[in-house]
């Protein structure tokens, strides 16, 4: 598969993306990288996937920032833990060149961080569920059963909330466009595949400012740079 430039800094960065754990700052830097890299565009979807196939049996709620930012330090400490004893001492780099200091996550360790992630996230949102800020936008459906909304945060950021979904067809998955006024729907790094039970959630991170419609529709595994199918849910955030 094709490798994007600067891969050799990413090419062990996906795992931490895809749970949500990198710093702001990091996280633009390697969504610009896996904007021009389908090796680690691939990576990041297949892990994303599997984060979201995660069996939940409360609905997927909001937490509260502080609680969030908790958990995430907790996941990333256990992750690391883990990493370092089942592994051999990575190589320091070079400072020159600066990686993203992760380690590769097995298998096992990424279930595992998957795992406490999501159920600390859906714990919290149970117990505060009544915080945060923003607002929620609901999206057209072109599919009877299927229903969905944008929570739409102060900060900047977004979240896909989805139920009834289908299961998309084999080698497909679900990924969130935005589109502002007169340009071309922009692709973002949401990718996805609804649970057991149709339901769904999705991060959509990056700046909304200015955009007036957010899209969803399906895609080849890792992802396209230009839709290919037509959107079956549609936010208008005008």
């Amino acid at each position: 598969m094709t490798l994007g430039p600067d891969h050799e800094r990413w090419e062990d960065a996906a795992g931490a993306y895809a749970l949500n754990a990198m710093p702001e700052d990091e996280c633009r830097a390697f969504e610009a990288h896996l904007a021009e890299c389908p090796a680690c565009r691939a990576e990041a979807a297949e892990l994303r996937v599997a984060a979201h196939a995660l069996p939940l049996s409360a609905p997927a709620l909001l937490p509260p920032p502080a609680l969030k930012a908790r958990i995430m330090a907790e996941v990333e400490r256990e992750a690391a833990l883990l990493a370092s004893a089942s592994s051999a001492p990575r190589t320091e780099p070079e400072k020159s060149k600066r990686r993203w200091s992760f380690p590769r996550l097995s298998a096992p360790v990424m279930a595992f961080a998957c795992a406490a992630l999501i159920a600390g996230v859906v714990v919290g949102g149970i117990l505060f569920s009544g915080g945060g800020d923003g607002r929620k936008v609901p999206f057209e459906s072109t599919l009877p059963q299927a229903s969905a909304e944008l929570d739409v945060r102060d900060d900047g950021g977004a979240t896909v909330v989805a139920n009834n979904l289908p299961q998309p067809d084999p080698g497909k998955v679900y990924m969130v466009w935005i589109q502002r006024p007169g340009h071309a729907p922009e692709p973002t790094s949401a990718l996805f595949t609804p649970r057991r039970d149709g339901s769904a959630t999705a991060s959509v991170t990056g700046d909304l400012d200015g955009v007036e419609t957010v899209l969803i529709n399906t895609e080849p595994l890792g992802g396209s740079t230009t839709p290919t199918s037509t959107p079956f849910l549609v936010a208008d955030l005008t």
